[in-house]
């Protein structure tokens, strides 16, 4: 890794044989080509690599944090669901998580060791949003990944029930995926909806303490938050990871959803953590 502080400094040597890069990234999920990019980092590596994923619809794309990872030693994949951003297929939360599966499997492959240089073994999420929701519910399912972070992470399931004894809540629900579908392909605001409703028990983070148990986890929440509120999406699910005994970190800054104010601060608490782990 290295000895200087990535947010705000370039590295102070260079390796012109393994320089750091960036490269296009294509892969397929259930038959459907997803594109992307790979922020490669300098050295013959394998290196570590975070698999970062953006939120729906996915204005925001977390660039900043995909540099300051690669400055300080990581691989950085980002990629875009079915649907989104020029990738195939059409966009559904459930192909969401499913590419995401899916992009776990292609970075372990063969071809990314060659490729991009990817060490299989050590592999992070890290998701902003849905992304968040998506890393946290991958990690359950993969045993081999043991670090995730969520940052302003959003619980689908827990926050159906709210939906459905709400009105306003149901109706400033729908308003918002009514805009985000705008930008995806084929995407269906209601058929979005009812997919948070028909998945209310197994998208509920809260039912995964036991899955995540074991894992290193960074809980991200945002204080002024109107899309992921605290009190619903990030203070219950700390609570209940902490009282089954799961390692996590919890950090809130002051900010809203997309912490548009406060990138540095929100780079400064992903390096503190990353900068842990010992693999």
């Amino acid at each position: 890794m290295t000895n200087f502080n990535p947010i705000f400094n370039d590295p102070p040597t260079k390796n012109w044989k393994y320089p750091y890069t960036i490269a296009p990234l294509i892969f397929t999920s259930n038959n459907e080509k997803l594109i992307g990019t790979v922020f490669i980092t300098a050295g013959a590596g394998p290196h570590p690599t975070v698999l970062l994923l953006h939120g729906f619809p996915g204005n925001e794309l977390n660039y900043d944090i995909a540099h300051t990872l690669r400055r300080f030693g990581f691989n950085v994949v980002l990629f875009h669901y079915r649907g989104a951003w020029g990738s195939g297929g059409n966009f559904t939360f459930a192909n969401g998580l499913e590419d995401v599966s899916n992009a776990i499997s292609f970075i372990r492959s063969d071809s990314a060791y060659k490729n991009f240089n990817i060490d299989k073994e050590k592999i992070i999420l890290i998701g902003h949003s849905f992304g968040g929701f998506a890393a946290l519910l991958n990690s359950a399912e993969h045993d081999e990944i043991k670090n995730v972070a969520s940052l302003a992470g959003f619980n689908f399931g827990y926050f159906s029930q709210f939906t459905q004894r709400d009105k306003s809540i149901e109706e400033a629900t729908m308003d918002g995926l009514t805009l985000g579908s705008q930008l995806l392909n084929n995407a269906d605001p209601l058929l979005l909806y009812n997919e948070m409703i028909k998945n209310q028990h197994e998208w509920d983070l809260l039912n995964l303490d036991k899955k995540l148990k074991g894992k290193n986890i960074l809980l991200v929440g945002a204080k002024y938050d109107s899309v992921s509120p605290l009190q619903i999406h990030h203070t219950p699910l700390v609570e209940k990871l902490r009282a089954t005994g799961n390692e996590i970190t919890d950090i809130v800054i002051k900010s809203e959803h997309s912490f548009s104010c406060c990138r540095i601060k929100l780079n400064e608490v992903i390096f503190d953590w990353i900068k842990n782990i010992k693999f």
